[in-house]
């Protein structure tokens, strides 16, 4: 007896209703050294900043929280432990 064809995976894939898009990058972001929320417009208007350590990883920060960030930033590069955040708060 001869078996069926089975489709490949790029024939399913064909075959399968497109699935919604996920929504874009919504997320809260927090003052890794304070915890403190921060909004959007604030990055843009310099009241936050965003920092990057060595291996390319930005990381949110208030603008009068920039020395404690950076000292944050600096032992996650020299350990290359995750980087200690302060809890969130709002």
């Amino acid at each position: 007896m001869k078996r069926e064809k089975r489709l490949t995976k790029r024939e399913r894939k064909a075959l399968a209703p497109a699935r919604p898009a996920a929504p874009a990058h919504v997320h809260h972001i927090h003052c890794i050294a304070c915890g403190r929320h921060l909004e959007p417009e604030e990055l843009q208007t310099g009241e936050a900043v965003m920092l990057r350590c060595l291996h390319g990883s930005t990381f949110p920060s208030c603008s009068g929280c920039r020395a404690r960030s950076t000292e944050l930033l600096a032992e996650h590069d020299r350990t290359g432990q995750s980087v200690r955040t302060a809890s969130a708060w709002h």
